[in-house]
């Protein structure tokens, strides 16, 4: 080809090839583009925490494992329960909220900048507490309260964008402000239980941060987005999600939170009897709609295998919490299956979920493609190892030293490198070169 040939024609536009998705971009990765946008921000974060209390609490198991527990100023029970529970997956939710908040509310959300030093002190909270905790449980106090402080900020941040919105339908995003209160109570109440050293705030604040933050936050972003991620890929589907099923939903979730606490004031087998019922026929309805929702057509799509997959975790759990119960009211407790439930619930739903939506929308905001690739759909094999494992730890007791620090272990496997990717991706331009 000559050189005249390749020059653009006069009156035209030089053609400039589109940089194809999926391929990594030029430009080298840079902190300043957490700014980008706020999803990029609070993702990173969310990241670096994943990684902190990962990493922290197989060190622990190990070290347990070997016979020589690290010493800490409060019990290691109490901090894992707190910081798996706070020091990721709140983040990934901010990141959500500031990025699908504003097109549920028809508002323009706020850019990076706004929300990054909040979100900073949200994100230092738990490694704070994780650092403290060898010297002091007022440190760890302190680490809570600075969490609580961050989170009425970037609360109140959204809480503008819902009062400016003008739309009819606000329903998710209320009830998510309403929810997201009660996490922040959780850090206060966390608190108050390291300062007086006592187990049962500290419990209870963990409880408050499972079934009323965490569980009906979740529940109340998938009744609004799985039927509808579903029926955009799967036209045989519709988008079904009455609001009926989103108040049996959360009825469900937040009874399973606060029957426990009739038992308390009442006698008698009667709210076990409740609880047992609640429990078998909330994972009836879960079973029917994840049926309804696309379970089995889902499977063929790996991306939105995921998501089905993780959802359907919270049928399971609800299903061996009624197990539980059942053993405990036939007066054989030593059936029971101890805390997998419990971890079927975080592990299984929790983070099954979380790392379908996060990956669905790191690749639709970084200019990508919209699937998971052979080896996304690897490490979240590799998390359902983890979590049967765990599992199968309360169930084989005699085999829980090996089988814990085991199930850590995978899921470290499954995380760590989906976090590094992911991260990689967040301190880079999107590959498709729009802004964002």
């Amino acid at each position: 080809m000559s050189g005249a040939s390749s020059r653009p024609q006069a009156g035209r536009r030089p053609v400039i090839p589109a940089r194809p998705q999926g391929d990594a971009p030029e430009d080298g990765a840079s902190l300043r583009w957490l700014l980008a946008a706020p999803h990029r921000l609070f993702y990173f974060l969310a990241m670096l925490g994943l990684a902190t209390v990962s990493l922290w609490w197989l060190a622990q198991l190990v070290a347990r494992a070997a016979g020589a527990p690290l010493p800490l100023a409060v019990p290691p029970s109490w901090l894992h329960g707190w910081a798996m529970a706070n020091g990721f997956l709140p983040l990934f939710m901010f990141g959500f909220l500031f990025t699908a908040g504003p097109r549920w509310l028809n508002v323009d959300g706020p850019a990076a900048r706004d929300v990054a030093a909040p979100g900073a002190l949200a994100a230092a909270g738990v490694p704070l507490a994780l650092a403290g905790a060898q010297f002091s449980a007022t440190l760890v106090a302190a680490a809570a309260v600075l969490m609580a402080a961050a989170w009425t900020v970037l609360l109140a941040r959204f809480l503008r964008l819902y009062r400016a919105s003008r739309i009819a339908d606000r329903v998710h995003a209320r009830l998510t402000l309403v929810f997201f209160a009660f996490g922040t109570a959780a850090h206060l109440l966390f608190a108050a239980g390291l300062v007086t050293l006592s187990a049962n705030w500290v419990h209870g604040a963990e409880m408050l941060s499972v079934w009323l933050f965490l569980a009906p936050v979740y529940v109340t972003v998938a009744h609004r987005l799985i039927p509808f991620f579903t029926a955009a890929v799967i036209p045989r589907l519709d988008a079904w999600r009455p609001l009926w099923l989103l108040a049996a939903l959360l009825g469900v979730v937040i009874a399973h939170g606060l029957l426990p606490l009739g038992s308390v004031f009442v006698a008698g087998t009667a709210f076990g009897v409740l609880r047992l019922t609640v429990d078998a026929a909330g994972a009836a309805l879960l079973f029917f709609v994840a049926w309804r929702w696309g379970v089995v057509q889902s499977l063929r799509i790996r991306l939105l295998a995921m998501l089905h997959l993780g959802f359907f975790w919270l049928g399971i759990a609800l299903a061996l919490y009624a197990w539980n119960q059942a053993m405990v009211l036939a007066g054989m407790p030593a059936a029971g299956i101890g805390l997998a439930p419990l971890h079927a619930l975080t592990m299984g739903f929790f983070v099954g979920v979380a790392f379908a939506m996060v990956t669905r929308v790191t690749a639709g905001h970084s200019g990508r493609q919209l699937l998971a690739d052979a080896l996304t759909w690897r490490l979240f094999c590799t998390l359902q190892v983890a979590v049967l494992l765990r599992l199968h730890s309360e169930v084989w007791l005699a085999q829980t030293r090996w089988l814990a620090p085991l199930a850590i272990a995978f899921w470290c496997v499954a995380l760590l490198p989906w976090a590094w990717r992911s991260a990689l991706i967040y301190l880079r331009p999107r590959a498709d070169g729009r802004p964002g």
